[in-house]
């Protein structure tokens, strides 16, 4: 798959024995999970609050449901964010803001969970995005040959200028038919201007397409700290032991008191191509 975005892969293998090997590990301490996220677009704004469990406990995360979450702009302005206010089977662990509104570009913002007590905040800067200029798709010629989806072989092209004279990183978002799509389900793609140079020409998505499908691709602003906190996931996740491995750690985050997660601020670009033959 021919393109520059870095693939995080949240996957964990499981090799097949005659009898289950339980490690003796030590039990921590549940940490607290935060994913929060403010953009310069309605209806994207969210603060989700979960805690972590052992090593060998299955399941879906404990939702955290009585939290106080606020979100303040360096002007001051303080929006509370409420849980699942429509009261959705979905969105348990979810906070929604209690006033709707757009974080605005070159703002900082700051994130405040109050747990029983426990207090949890991060900030960041919300920072200008690229414009996709156009979009164009063609024939893959590897994937024509052995597609991952049937009939799903055409891969989108961006266009775009890199305008800003500073160190810019990015998060992708890829769509097919308005619905959230990786090439592999866990996937998360991030890169950096020194990666796409001053022009983006015709880089390639890593999703592929069949004629009549709407392809909708978003481009969001990071922090530099947004970039490291991916780019440790990956230095994570591509771990393999080996002898002159690192030992493997949490991402560095910009939440404090131990919390995992991150807490992102993002200006969201985005532009859509139908497929035809």
């Amino acid at each position: 798959m021919k393109n520059i975005f870095i693939a995080l892969l949240f996957a964990v293998v499981f090799v097949s024995c005659d009898k289950p090997i339980h490690l003796n590990l030590n039990e921590s301490d549940k940490r607290v999970i935060v994913e929060g996220q403010v953009t310069n677009r309605a209806g994207h704004q969210y603060v989700k609050l979960s805690r972590s469990v052992d090593f060998y406990q299955t399941g879906a995360l404990p939702k955290i449901t009585n939290a106080i979450v606020s979100v303040k702009d360096n002007d001051g302005m303080e929006i509370m964010f409420i849980h699942n206010p429509n009261n959705k089977a979905d969105s348990i662990g979810y906070y929604l803001p209690q006033t709707p509104f757009v974080g605005t570009i070159g703002k900082d913002y700051h994130l405040r969970v109050d747990i029983d007590g426990d207090v949890y905040e991060a900030d960041d800067h919300l920072y200008p995005v690229t414009t996709i200029d156009s979009m164009a798709y063609r024939v893959d010629d590897d994937e024509e040959k052995d597609p991952k989806t049937q009939g799903k072989f055409r891969e989108v092209l961006i266009y775009a200028k890199e305008p800003h004279p500073s160190k810019d990183y990015y998060l992708f978002k890829f769509y097919r038919n308005d619905s959230l799509t990786y090439y592999v389900e866990t996937d998360i793609y991030y890169t950096d201007d020194e990666a796409l140079g001053e022009n983006i020409d015709g880089i390639s998505s890593p999703i592929f397409y069949a004629p009549g499908d709407k392809a909708t691709v978003e481009a969001y602003s990071l922090s530099r700290t947004g970039y490291v906190f991916y780019d440790d996931l990956q230095k994570l996740l591509n771990n393999d032991g080996g002898l002159f491995s690192q030992p493997p750690a949490n991402s560095r985050t910009n939440l404090s008191n131990g919390a995992l997660g991150f807490f992102q601020a993002s200006a969201i670009n985005s532009a859509s191509i139908v497929v035809e033959e």
